[in-house]
């Protein structure tokens, strides 16, 4: 099952995410679960970051993941609940029900970051994602400009191409037979970043997405009234995005610290989305620091979106792609056991106005050698 895409421009954030100057493994282990038995994940991974002299930083990224649960969709009665129950001659009405699955990803993320003489930074990356039926390569690249000698000042130019293979199976209802359809992704973005003072920094940004190819689901289905017949959905097979960044940072005192983000999202299908998330850090010892945060998303609908249908050329019940808003309380632990070892354990709730609800927990050791 296609689960995800991969991280689009992981390298193009305004600071350089390997700006401590580390070297250490980190190792996780994440589990997110959906309500009614939705959707499971565990997700193992281990981090390694690497600095190499004062110039280059290596950081690789392996993660595993192990999936299950259901997923709505439509199907036609009389066969059965399963993603492929489609008929033109149904004898019932069609259900809309939960359809059970298992899948398995492994995903690897390399990522190079070389310095400059006068210290700007070139970020160049590859990921690599593979599942049963769905396979993901991305490549990436980055460069972060100071305009100043004090560093207040950075530009951030990116960019990012990625290729997608999806294996639809049962391409129809007579035979088991598959077939392999394409997508690709190319993204660009641009930042801008300012120290404002000591204790407080400024971000805009802007981006912009492409996307070409099979971007519908083999497992999704539509109803057409018309004739009461269960189809595979069919979303176009184009979309173009955009949409701009703000980030604020301010440390309140020398305990406190905040991060207040925003982001504005639009694209051809009609979708519009706001994101508006905070976080806030408190130091209560050298050894330990809380966080926690709430995350408010909401979007419009995608033109072809709907529960039925009759003659559309475009028809997707895909709940992804409906309107709603969602909201997520976030809480973080990082204790530092001595200079060279710490422990991190994070966990989000998230509650969606569809009725979906999710908890995610993540629990980490982290080496410094």
């Amino acid at each position: 099952m296609q689960l995800r895409k991969l991280s689009i421009i992981t390298c193009i954030a305004l600071a350089s995410i390997n700006a401590n100057g580390e070297d250490f493994v980190n190792v996780e282990v994440l589990h997110y679960s959906e309500n009614d038995s939705r959707v499971s994940v565990l997700a193992p991974s281990i981090e390694i970051n690497k600095e190499f002299g004062t110039d280059y930083t290596l950081n690789v990224d392996l993660v595993s993941d192990s999936v299950s649960g259901a997923s709505p969709t439509y199907y036609d009665a009389t066969s059965g609940a399963s993603a492929y129950s489609r008929s033109t001659t149904t004898a019932a009405i069609p259900k809309k029900g939960n359809i059970k699955f298992e899948e398995q990803r492994t995903a690897l993320g390399v990522n190079l970051t070389t310095r400059m003489q006068n210290r700007d930074e070139l970020q160049t990356g590859l990921n690599y994602s593979t599942e049963s039926d769905f396979y993901s390569a991305e490549l990436s690249s980055s460069y972060l400009h100071y305009l100043d000698g004090s560093k207040n000042q950075s530009i951030s130019f990116g960019g990012a191409y990625q290729s997608n293979q999806v294996l639809i199976k049962k391409v129809d209802t007579a035979s088991s037979a598959s077939k392999k359809m394409t997508n690709s992704v190319l993204n660009a973005q641009v930042g801008f970043s300012q120290v404002l003072n000591s204790s407080s920094v400024a971000s805009v940004g802007l981006f912009f997405s492409n996307e070409d190819g099979y971007l519908s689901s083999p497992y999704h289905n539509v109803v057409r009234n018309n004739t009461i017949t269960v189809e595979r959905e069919n979303k176009p097979e184009s979309k173009t995005s955009y949409g701009l960044k703000l980030g604020y940072q301010k440390a309140i005192n020398e305990q406190l610290s905040s991060q207040i983000n925003y982001k504005f999202y639009s694209d051809d299908w009609d979708i519009t989305s706001h994101t508006l998330d905070s976080l806030f850090y408190y130091e209560l010892s050298d050894k330990l620091i809380l966080g926690g945060g709430l995350r408010y998303y909401t979007q419009t609908k995608a033109n072809f979106y709907s529960e039925s249908f009759t003659n559309e050329k475009f028809a997707s019940s895909d709940e992804r792609v409906k309107d709603f808003n969602a909201l997520t309380y976030k809480m973080s632990v990082d204790y530092k056991i001595n200079d060279k070892l710490s422990y991190n354990f994070g966990a989000n709730m998230y509650d969606q106005s569809t009725g979906l609800t999710a908890t995610t927990f993540a629990t980490g050791i982290k080496y410094k050698f």
